[in-house]
């Protein structure tokens, strides 16, 4: 899943497809994510990162910038007994097969949690249990993101 990308160009160019336009009636988050999919990626915040990954949308591209936010601010944020779970929540909260398909980007994530001393129980129960649908990876050993939230 990792791929090379330029910060510059928004998840249309990356993708190479544009989605119709949408109706007047459309809902806002439905507007929010055509919005955002024409920006620049390297200009989305990380609670923009969150909405679209949280849709999936843009999985291949966002994820391994999601992941180096999470692992980049974890230390600092963890130390101030405070951590904002929406692009975590986001991000640990895909489909296993995401992660079967990126095993050094679980990996990296997985050293970003293991930082956080201060999760919310909440937030705790819910990757629990998306972290124990990850299914086995290449060389056979399982991504073992659960022990890091228990």
């Amino acid at each position: 899943m990792p791929q090379p990308v330029d910060l510059n160009h928004s998840l249309e160019q990356l993708e190479g497809h544009r989605w119709p336009d949408i109706h007047e009636d459309t809902t806002p988050m439905v507007k929010n994510v055509h919005e955002l999919r024409r920006r620049a990626i390297g200009t989305l915040a990380p609670d923009e990162l969150a909405r679209l990954i949280g849709q999936n949308v843009g999985l291949p591209w966002l994820l391994p910038l999601a992941v180096e936010i999470l692992r980049d601010t974890a230390p600092n944020q963890a130390a101030g007994g405070w951590y904002d779970d929406d692009l975590l929540y986001a991000v640990a909260t895909r489909n296993p097969e995401v992660w079967a398909d990126a095993p050094e980007l679980a990996q990296d994530l997985k050293a970003a949690v293991a930082v956080l001393t201060d999760l919310s129980r909440h937030i705790k129960r819910e990757l629990r249990n998306s972290w124990r649908r990850c299914p086995r990876i290449a060389d056979g050993a399982s991504v073992d993101l659960v022990t890091v939230v228990t």
